[in-house]
């Protein structure tokens, strides 16, 4: 079995793209003929290089205010502040970079760049680490998830399979905590 993985911010498409499995980002139902599970809920924090961040600072205004907010694609700075932080958007209007990619923006906070927003599940592993702290105790709440789809009548029904069982196993104890629901059947 060959494992190709095609990372893009683009909807992929199964039939025509060649696709046998994909990871959404978004919430269910995902289309007609499709078949969805539960991976792990989008809650998001801020988080930055433990070595750039001033413990001494507590009001989460100046915090803000006072470190380059790191963008991705999704842009949540403005209503992590609001909604998280519960301050006024305006003090998210300072430095900021922009990246296309949550990845990149992660890099670029463990490189001591700034603080970067990040769904929890993929800052986990480097908070317990130590390579990246979370600044602020407060997080945005989950509106969305990260699911595994498939088409009902797949392509290559074994080897998919085994990749979503590979997946469900290494996001147990991520839904195990989140308790949600696994199944679209």
């Amino acid at each position: 079995m060959i494992l190709r993985i095609v990372a893009t911010e683009q909807l992929s498409h199964f039939h025509t793209d060649a696709v046998d499995i994909a990871i959404r980002h978004g919430r269910p139902p995902f289309g007609g003929g499709l078949v969805w599970e539960w991976l792990f809920d989008n809650a998001v924090v801020a988080v930055g290089s433990p070595s750039t961040l001033d413990r001494k600072v507590a009001d989460p205004a100046t915090l803000v205010a006072s470190h380059t907010l790191l963008h991705d694609s999704h842009n949540l700075w403005p209503q992590f502040v609001q909604e998280a932080l519960e301050l006024p958007v305006s003090t998210a209007a300072g430095k900021s970079l922009h990246f296309n990619q949550t990845s990149l923006a992660i890099d670029a906070a463990m490189a001591g760049q700034g603080i970067a927003l990040a769904p929890y599940a993929f800052v986990e592993h480097d908070i317990l680490a130590g390579r990246l702290a979370r600044v602020f105790d407060a997080e945005l709440g989950a509106r969305s998830g990260f699911y595994a789809v498939t088409p009902r009548r797949a392509a290559h029904p074994g080897p998919v399979a085994v990749v979503r069982a590979w997946l469900l196993q290494e996001t147990h104890q991520l839904r195990r905590l989140q308790k949600k629901p696994t199944s679209s059947e």
